[in-house]
């Protein structure tokens, strides 16, 4: 099993007040999963995002990544899993305003020691892949919505990471932009990758295989998702 979380709780202090946003969960995810995470504000799914994705730590419970117990890490050995593990995608995309999309795509390679030239070859076969090959140089404020999405999504891809986090990955986007993006997600799923989306959409919610909903920090009810693949098999000729 690839992702397992046991008795995960996690307390937050809002003043004098502490919100309990995760109470006891209990998780498992697989190698190739493609699984949203549904509920409504305050219901505990982003912060479970951020424990999945190590983003944060759980206050008690157990959390294992690939059979690893993520609380026997130290902070650099953390950041090495989160940074090798984990592609992030988020609603605001988290593009640097001075860099070109290529050089965005290029950055986590940077953080993990690769060389410039298979940097620069990786982002090109990325940006290609999401479709933007002839987009490579411009700058954030160059494109539109849903090619900043597509960038953050390159550059989610871009140390061919465990699994792909996306929190909201549409929310910032008219619907037209919306659907290529989860067009795009339905694409990386049907190659095998593991993707959790957090979203409050149901529409979005059913791109998906397996749906979680959580309520008060807790899961309230799972349901498969029945649908084609997203990569049908063409039948023999």
């Amino acid at each position: 099993m690839l992702i397992e979380l046991h008795e995960v709780v996690k307390t937050y202090s809002l003043g004098k007040t502490e919100v309990r946003a995760l109470n006891g969960v209990n998780l498992e995810i697989d190698t190739g999963e493609y699984v949203a995470l549904m509920g409504p504000s305050g219901s505990g799914k982003s912060t479970l995002m951020h424990i999945l994705g190590c983003l944060d730590t759980p206050d008690t419970g157990q959390y294992l990544f690939n059979g690893q117990d993520t609380a026997r890490l130290n902070d650099r050995q953390l950041a090495r899993l989160r940074n090798r593990a984990f592609g992030f995608v988020f609603q605001n995309f988290n593009l640097l305003p001075r860099l070109s999309a290529l050089a965005q795509v290029e950055l986590p390679m940077l953080y993990a020691g690769i060389n410039r030239r298979d940097r620069i070859k990786r982002a090109n076969e990325l940006l290609n892949l999401v479709g933007l090959k002839d987009r490579l140089h411009h700058r954030p404020n160059e494109l539109s919505g849903g090619e900043m999405q597509r960038v953050a999504i390159a550059r989610a891809l871009a140390n061919e990471p465990r699994v792909i986090l996306a929190d909201e990955p549409t929310g910032n986007l008219d619907s037209r932009s919306g659907a290529e993006i989860m067009s795009l997600f339905d694409r990386l799923a049907g190659q095998g990758r593991t993707i959790i989306i957090v979203t409050h959409d149901p529409a979005i919610a059913e791109h998906t295989r397996r749906i979680i909903r959580l309520r008060d920090g807790q899961i309230i009810h799972e349901q498969t998702v029945q649908s084609l693949p997203a990569n049908p098999v063409s039948p023999p000729h």
